[in-house]
Order: C-alpha cells, then sequence, then structure tokens
C-alpha cells in the first residue's frame, strides 16, 4: 500500500521553528517517511532534522542523498567515490543517525563511471551504513543502467497527474514519486500559479484548460493518483498550514472512477532527453 511521506527541501522557507514545527506535525499526523538531502539550504535541514528527530529515529524511515558537492558560488556534481564517503559520513553526522534507511544518489549521467559509484553504494550497505541503495534521476539512460547493473532498490522520480513520464519506464522496484502537487499547480492555487511557461510537456493554454476541468478537490485526486504509481508520495511543505492541507486531502475520499477517467484522458508524455 502506498505511503504519504514529506520531502523537507522547503521546510525552512519561514525560518527555522517552523521547519521544527513542520517536522513535529509530520511525525505527530503519522508520517513516518522523512526525505531529505545533504545541499538542501546548504546542510541546514538535515541539521534541523538531525534535532528534531532522534527521540523519534526508530519509528521514522530516513532517506538522504548526495553527489552534489557544495562550492563557494553554488555546487558541481561529484559522483566519486571519495566524496560520497564523506558526503555520506556528513550526512550521518548532521542527522544525529548511525545508519539511513535510503540513501540516494542524486542525479549523474553515462559520463560518470557508474561502476565506481555503485560499488561504493554496494560497501555502504554492506556495511550497515544504509540500508538500501536510492537514485534520484530524470535521465532513462541513467536509470535503465542502475538497473542493470546497480542493484537498485529505490528509485525517485518526478510524478503527477501532469508528469506522468515514468509509466514508460520498466521499472520492478519501488517508486518515490516527488513534485507530486506540481509546483502546487495541483492545488486550489492553480490559477496563482499558472504561468506563460506551462509546465514540463504542457503549453500555458492547454494546460489551463486542463486544469479547470479537473475534479475538486484537485489535491486530493492528485495524491490518490501519486498513490496508484508510486510506493511512497512525497509532497514537500514549507508551512505547518500546507503540510496540514495536504494531509486533509490525502485522507479525503474520492470518486475512484472519476480518477479512472482523468487518467485516461490526460496524456503520458514521453522522455525526450537523456534516453539513449
Amino acid at each position: 500500500m502506498s505511503e504519504l511521506g514529506l520531502g523537507t527541501m522547503t521546510i525552512l522557507k519561514h525560518g527555522e521553528d517552523e521547519a521544527r514545527r513542520i517536522l513535529e506535525t509530520a511525525i505527530s499526523s503519522g508520517i513516518r517517511h522523512i526525505d531529505t538531502a545533504d545541499v538542501y539550504a546548504r546542510h541546514d535541514v538535515e541539521r534541523i532534522i538531525g534535532e528534531v528527530i532522534p527521540s523519534h529515529r526508530g519509528d521514522l524511515f530516513l532517506a538522504s542523498k548526495g553527489g552534489n558537492e557544495l562550492t563557494e558560488d553554488g555546487m558541481r556534481w561529484n559522483p566519486s567515490p571519495d566524496y560520497l564517503e564523506r558526503a555520506l559520513h556528513g550526512s550521518l553526522e548532521r542527522l544525529k543517525t548511525d545508519y539511513l534507511d535510503l540513501y540516494y544518489i542524486h542525479g549523474g549521467t553515462l559520463e560518470d563511471d557508474l561502476d565506481a559509484t555503485i560499488e561504493f553504494m554496494r560497501e555502504q550497505k554492506r556495511q550497515g551504513l544504509i540500508r538500501q541503495i536510492g537514485l534520484s534521476s530524470i535521465r532513462p539512460n541513467v536509470i535503465r543502467y542502475w538497473l542493470k547493473h546497480g542493484e537498485l532498490d529505490v528509485w525517485m522520480t518526478p510524478y503527477s497527474l501532469l508528469d506522468r513520464r515514468a509509466e514508460t519506464l520498466d521499472r520492478k522496484i519501488p517508486v518515490v514519486g516527488r513534485g507530486v502537487l506540481a509546483k502546487g499547480l495541483l492545488t486550489d492555487e492553480w490559477e496563482q500559479r499558472l504561468s506563460d511557461r506551462g509546465f514540463e510537456a504542457w503549453h500555458a493554454d492547454e494546460l489551463a484548460g486542463e486544469l479547470a476541468l479537473m475534479p475538486r478537490p484537485i489535491q486530493a485526486y492528485a495524491l490518490a493518483a501519486a498513490r496508484r504509481f508510486c510506493d511512497v508520495v512525497l509532497p514537500g511543505a514549507s508551512s505547518v498550514q500546507q503540510l496540514e492541507e495536504t494531509i486533509a486531502a490525502d485522507r479525503t475520499e474520492i470518486d475512484e472512477a472519476q480518477l479512472d477517467r482523468l487518467l485516461a484522458r490526460l496524456p503520458v508524455h514521453p522522455y525526450k532527453k537523456h534516453v539513449t
């Protein structure tokens, strides 16, 4: 059965106190899957999580990511085993835990030494520092390589009513879906969130027309659709109110037949980049 988790990339938008309240609200509401990454707010999100969760650690499924090395003016991609070892141990220290339930490689290309990265991850799993190996990627060629060679346990990908590319890949492992509310387009705030750029393969005009026709509450149907495909549905939250609205929408009963018709009508766009 699919699970509702919490993505933490934006929890610091309104400060550290609100971030702590978001985490505490999630945990008290029964959310157990907490997802983060070392680069979120340049380590600060992991630090805050590490301050909040120690007394709950045994009840939580904690995931983080590595591979993007922070620099003075941003970050650079670095999947080398030497760097990943430092990154993993840094995450463990900030999160105040001896192990991660899931550790992702946070991207990647076919130009990487993927075999070296894969062997590093296998070794961390053998040592017990991580329980599961994950890949967070939107590149189908990289995903296929990991599925074939990487003893991959979990794949993280964008997935929503407006971005169903993941359905075109043959996968036999659990999927964690991020971006399930499509940057707020799949909520009651969709008119304010809509821009001239559209969203992914959608042009703004056709997107506006489709969103106007979607069943209400849109957020409930968006989460229900994501639950059908994803093993973990991972919306984010930048405030307690936003998180509470998401939890309420997730618990809202929907018309499953209406969702069937919606999914049948909406297109499944193909991957256009990094296919081969």
